[in-house]
């Protein structure tokens, strides 16, 4: 904010500059007053120690011809200076029928002219500054509290006067800021309430189910019921949680190794039944490691449903840019596949899902500052899905 006003009072120093100059040259092409001139005691001290020529001389009043402005002027008893050419000025005053001419005087404008355009530039300037410096100090204010708030939602009081010039935007910004944050806080609320509301009813099922021997096929529904609330439910905190975004990503240096050792140990309990190849460089990349698991797991899980036994992760360096790529071995995409990754939008094949996990995958993307790319698998003949973000903090 700083930078753009200081640019601003630039521009306004630039159109103070050229608006004086123009209209001073206006003025002087238009004018028709004569202009008037002036000795000082030094240039008379300097036309009398000259002494090479009169100083003064007399010429009858109809001798020396002048317009009719300046012959009203020398009727009236004014003493008229004309330029007389090559910088000396010659001054005349009629008296009865003559007319005195005095001169030549070196011409030398006055050296304060120029001093005083930069003064009234200057203060002009200053007047500028103090008018824009309150409401750049208020718009500064507001930013940094924007930004403040793009990385962490909370309540914003009202901070800015009413004589603020930029109180409307503030006030609807904190408004609208407050709103957002109150819908975070509901979903808050209602990702605690189904974590508590409706992982107690199930555990309690699951629990009675464990003491049941028989294996009728009501059992087998039963199980199969509560394993797809679980993961209905599994899935909602998830999207919550991204939805609300309660931490500020903050991406970081993290090893390689590390990451896919981490990640492969998950993968092993989520899906068992897939064949799972990791293919990375050795060294570090900058990333988030908690929200890039969640949405390598989600493209994992969504690749799981269509793979026929092998999924491919591969991660490399290109260009300043991180890429990580997810492919599977099963029939590849549809028609459908770019409105895949809006929240609750499934595949018109998917009967499984709950269409969250590609939703999950592009926001943190989003958080990353990359994008998320679906096509066809070159190597394996499947999806591919790939992220790319930039490799820096």
């Amino acid at each position: 904010m700083r930078l753009q006003m200081l640019r601003m009072v630039s521009v306004l120093a630039l159109a103070l500059v050229v608006v004086y100059s123009s209209v001073a040259a206006l003025f002087n092409l238009y004018s028709t007053a004569p202009h008037e001139y002036t000795i000082s005691a030094e240039q008379l001290a300097r036309a009398l120690e000259r002494g090479d020529a009169p100083l003064a001389q007399s010429y009858s009043a109809d001798a020396i011809h002048f317009s009719g402005a300046l012959r009203q002027r020398l009727d009236n008893g004014e003493v008229v200076g004309l330029d007389a050419g090559d910088g000396q000025i010659l001054f005349y005053h009629r008296n009865g029928n003559t007319v005195l001419e005095i001169g030549p005087f070196p011409h030398e404008p006055a050296q304060s002219v120029t001093q005083w355009r930069l003064l009234f530039i200057g203060a002009m300037l200053v007047v500028l500054l103090l008018l824009i410096w309150p409401m750049f100090s208020d718009l500064s204010r507001l930013q940094n509290q924007a930004i403040r708030f793009s990385k962490k939602p909370f309540h914003i009081p009202g901070q800015f006067s009413r004589r603020s010039t930029i109180y409307p935007l503030a006030e609807t910004f904190r408004r609208m800021a407050n709103i957002v944050t109150g819908h975070f806080q509901m979903n808050q609320d209602l990702a605690r309430t189904i974590a508590h509301e409706v992982r107690m009813p199930l555990a309690r099922i699951k629990f009675q189910q464990a003491l049941t021997d028989s294996d009728s096929e009501s059992r087998r529904v039963i199980d199969r019921a509560t394993r797809d609330i679980e993961e209905l439910v599994d899935k909602y905190l998830s999207f919550a949680q991204v939805e609300v975004h309660e931490q500020f990503l903050a991406r970081k240096a993290v090893a390689l190794e590390t990451f896919f050792t981490d990640l492969a140990s998950h993968l092993e309990v989520q899906c068992p039944q897939l064949e799972i190849a990791y293919y990375f460089p050795d060294g570090d990349a900058w990333l988030e490691p908690d929200s890039l698991t969640i949405a390598i797991q989600n493209l994992v899980v969504n690749a799981g449903k269509y793979a026929r036994d092998r999924v491919d992760i591969r991660f490399a360096h290109e260009g300043g840019f991180c890429h990580l790529a997810v492919e599977d071995n099963g029939p590849g995409l549809g028609g459908d596949a770019l409105e895949l990754t809006d929240a609750f939008t499934r595949s018109a094949t998917d009967d499984q899902g709950y269409g969250l996990g590609l939703y999950i995958v592009k926001k943190v993307m989003m958080w990353h500052e990359g994008e998320l790319r679906l096509d066809q698998s070159p190597s394996l003949g499947g999806t591919r899905a790939t992220l790319r973000w930039p490799n820096r903090s």
